[in-house]
């Protein structure tokens, strides 16, 4: 029996197998020019967007399946998989807020069986969420900007504009006789700001100690340590929980190329006095805290010890933090070797 035969049901199992091999436009052909129920509309709408994830015209595709869900509005409006897609295309469109907005009721309406659209809809929920808390941010006032510089110029040295981030700016101290590195300081994350069991408002700053002859270019590759900065900086705008010294985050399929750093972690400046590495800014209790990368092994090693551990191990093996070194061996893994 040719597939344009099959019956409804005999179809679906057609297209889960061609789902499988990935066949998102052979299952479009099938479907695209014929009446189906409800059920062959969702596969066919599943099909347009796979098909859009994979070609650089996405746009005709989504407006295609945005036309078949809009025929079963009504049979879809408590369907988690119809408000998935509903939600997915509007998220590729751009349109994050109306995305949000359909897979929140889509969780709502998620049925225990349904575990893998679940993770799904919540993956999308947490991307949508962070992007929204990435749009509204908006830095420092130019005040506390100038406030931050005059204590960095006071205490780490005198600030060279490099780059700006989302409303974040990253100076350049140039290396000094006391710290003979180059040093990368961020200024308006601060103004992501928490409060504090004791009421008190705090934010961070972050800094990130380079060799004394590294070079600055203005691509990824040979620079990979700024980008790092760069995207630990947004991770932490879109966070939505306290971030202080200790804390880590993991990203996946790492950093530079090759994998070899995997994760960062926050930690004090213990290059400097502790009275440069915090001010009050207005009513906020700003931090400097150092970043450190962190390979595999080590944020292994982070996920179950405490960030005072993991630094102990690293003063065990005679590793220093500032400055970063990309060429440093995984002193976890070297710990297990002995």
């Amino acid at each position: 029996m040719s597939e344009q035969m099959q019956s409804p049901s005999e179809l679906l199992l057609t297209i889960a197998e061609l789902n499988r091999e990935r066949q998102y436009f052979r299952i479009i052909s099938l479907l695209e020019d014929r009446e189906n129920d409800y059920a062959l509309c969702l596969e066919l709408v599943r099909a347009y967007i796979n098909a859009a994830n994979q070609t650089s015209d996405p746009l005709s595709l989504l407006d295609k399946a945005q036309l078949v869900l809009s025929q079963f509005a009504l049979s879809g409006k408590d369907d988690p998989t119809y408000l998935f897609y509903e939600g997915y295309i509007l998220y590729k469109k751009g349109l994050g807020q109306d995305a949000l907005i359909r897979f929140e009721r889509a969780e709502r309406f998620t049925r225990l069986e349904q575990a893998e659209l679940f993770s799904k809809i919540t993956r999308m929920l947490d991307i949508c969420r962070s992007e929204e808390r990435l749009s509204q941010f908006k830095g420092v006032s130019d005040k506390e900007a100038q406030t931050l510089l005059e204590h960095i110029g006071k205490h780490f040295g005198n600030p060279e504009h490099l780059c700006s981030v989302n409303h974040v700016e990253i100076y350049r101290i140039a290396p000094t006789a006391e710290h003979d590195y180059n040093l990368l300081v961020s200024v308006g994350l601060s103004g992501k700001t928490y409060k504090r069991e004791d009421g008190y408002t705090e934010g961070v700053e972050l800094a990130l100690g380079l060799p004394k002859d590294y070079r600055f270019y203005q691509d990824r590759k040979g620079n990979f340590e700024v980008y790092l900065l760069i995207e630990v900086i947004l991770a932490l705008l879109a966070e939505d929980k306290p971030i202080g010294f200790g804390y880590y985050l993991e990203k996946e399929g790492g950093f530079d190329t090759g994998a070899h750093f995997v994760g960062a972690m926050l930690t004090g400046m213990g290059e400097y006095a502790k009275s440069s590495q915090s001010l009050s800014v207005g009513a906020t209790e700003v931090s400097f805290l150092e970043l450190l990368p962190l390979r595999p092994m080590e944020l292994n090693y982070r996920k179950s010890h405490s960030a005072a551990e993991l630094l102990e191990v690293f003063a065990k093996k005679l590793i220093r933090i500032t400055p970063f070194i990309a060429a440093r061996p995984d002193v976890v893994g070297e710990v297990l070797k002995v």
